[in-house]
This record gives C-alpha cells, sequence and structure tokens, in this order.
C-alpha cells in the first residue's frame, strides 16, 4: 500500500470503477460504507477521484467490490487518446452521449486544421 497514482487520469478512472461496481452490486455509499467499515463520505471522495496513494481504506473499498486497486493498472500516461477514450467508455458507458460530441468536435478541429497543417508541410495524426 502507499503507492502513488500517476496522475489525475488515472485516478479518475479507479473512482469510476468503484462507483460502477458499487452500483453494479446494488449498494448505496451507506450501505458499503458499513460493509467495509469506511465512512460514507470518504467512499464519496474516493469515487470523485480525491485520492493520491492506495491507503488501506482504498484497499479495504476495492478488494469487497473486486476491483483492483493498483496505481499501474489504471496508468494511462503513456496510452493513446483513442485508448483512454476506449477506457472511459468501459469504466462509464453512461458518458457515451457527451464522449461521442467531444470526439466529433475534435475532428471538426482536425478538418479545419489540416488545411492550414497540409499547407504548411506538416502532418496530422489521427486519435489513435
Amino acid at each position: 500500500m502507499g503507492k502513488k497514482f500517476n496522475s489525475s487520469s488515472d485516478v479518475a478512472l479507479v473512482g469510476a470503477q468503484i462507483r460502477q461496481a458499487r452500483i453494479g452490486q446494488g449498494l448505496t455509499l451507506v450501505d458499503l460504507g458499513r460493509a467495509v467499515n469506511v465512512h460514507h463520505s470518504q467512499i464519496s471522495r474516493y469515487e470523485r477521484g480525491h485520492m493520491s496513494s492506495v491507503g488501506k481504506n482504498l484497499h479495504k473499498i476495492c478488494t469487497f467490490l473486486q476491483i483492483k486497486d493498483d496505481p499501474r493498472e489504471y496508468s494511462t500516461g503513456t496510452s493513446s487518446l483513442g485508448r483512454k477514450v476506449d477506457e472511459l467508455l468501459r469504466v462509464a458507458p453512461g458518458c457515451e452521449p457527451a464522449v461521442t460530441k467531444l470526439v466529433e468536435a475534435l475532428e471538426e478541429l482536425i478538418a479545419a486544421a489540416l488545411p492550414a497543417s497540409t499547407s504548411a508541410g506538416g502532418s496530422v495524426s489521427s486519435i489513435d
């Protein structure tokens, strides 16, 4: 324990995993808190990504919910943007409409930048 997360996006992914697993098991914050002897307000903070390392309470929550608490499992530091979007959709499927709009906006930015970058001799890389 005491392992640090590499980035805020890694922390957000763990929080989303906790929330998804808790809701998937039909548990409220209070139910989960009672089951693992951790105050429900602390669990809420974890779900919102307000943590920087894996401590004993986070470990108890993850063990109970049968999810990983190892920061290396959630590291997105070297992932491409496309893989990050895929992971976000996997851990928070309810956000798909917002992610779709975001990707469409990125595609519009790429299309708008295309004439400028190709005329300047630049290249355009894809999201993946």
